[in-house]
């Protein structure tokens, strides 16, 4: 999760390395125009940034309900597999349920283990704890029998597994601020429209150049000033 300000500082922030991007490049076009001997007579294209103006939208997140592990690994899985997994085959999936509640307890002790520590699980040594019940989870699935296949492998399942299992932990460990908003395309198209909120931006161009001068002492002072 994010908050609004960090979501649109970063917008702007990838913006001005666009900007950035393209003033390395007009160095390099530069030098070019200056070996050859008719370029050097024309003038050095620039791009500059005019007014960038965005609709973003998203939703504020609040307080996050808080899912038991059987509930969002059985979600995760068949969400995964669409019509790969056939719930009617009762007593497979049954069997998959079983074991995801057998496997509950693990998940809870982890939980309980990270935030007695006061733990954050972005830290990536930390999260690697919950690698061998999402390990497990496949193992679980190769054996099904009402499991297919066809448009999933071992490899998507297991990442999706491990995102949705560090994302349900957050909640629980970290708390998330009711001033986290949801911007992830995916999990907005999930939402009812009601709930979207948008946000309008326009972004202009302001530059700053470097300036030079002698003070009165003569020394030679540099300075960023608006261009």
């Amino acid at each position: 999760m994010t908050t609004l300000n960090e979501y649109l500082g970063g917008i702007v922030s990838e913006i001005a390395s666009a900007r950035k991007m393209a003033d390395l490049q007009t160095i390099q076009i530069a030098r070019e125009y200056a070996k050859d001997e008719l370029l050097k007579n024309f003038s050095v294209p620039r791009m500059k940034i005019g007014t960038v103006d965005l609709t973003i939208p998203f939703a504020q997140a609040g307080s996050l309900p808080v899912l038991q592990f059987r509930d969002f690994a059985y979600d995760e899985i068949t969400k995964v597999f669409k019509t790969d997994y056939n719930p009617s085959d009762r007593e497979a999936d049954l069997q998959l349920k079983k074991n995801l509640i057998e496997l509950e307890s693990e998940y809870d002790e982890i939980i309980d283990q990270l935030t007695s520590q006061e733990i954050k699980i972005t830290n990536p040594r930390y999260a690697k704890y919950f690698g061998n019940i999402v390990y497990r989870i496949t193992e679980i699935c190769e054996s099904l029998p009402n499991i297919y296949w066809k448009e999933t492998s071992i490899e998507t399942l297991r990442q999706s597994l491990f995102n949705r299992t560090i994302y349900e932990a957050k909640k629980v460990i970290e708390k998330t601020p009711d001033n986290s908003v949801i911007v992830e395309a995916s999990k907005l198209m999930e939402l009812d429209p009601k709930c979207l909120i948008y946000a309008k931006m326009s972004i202009s161009e302001s530059g700053m150049e470097w300036s030079r001068y002698e003070d009165i002492d003569g020394n030679i002072v540099e300075t960023l000033i608006p261009e």
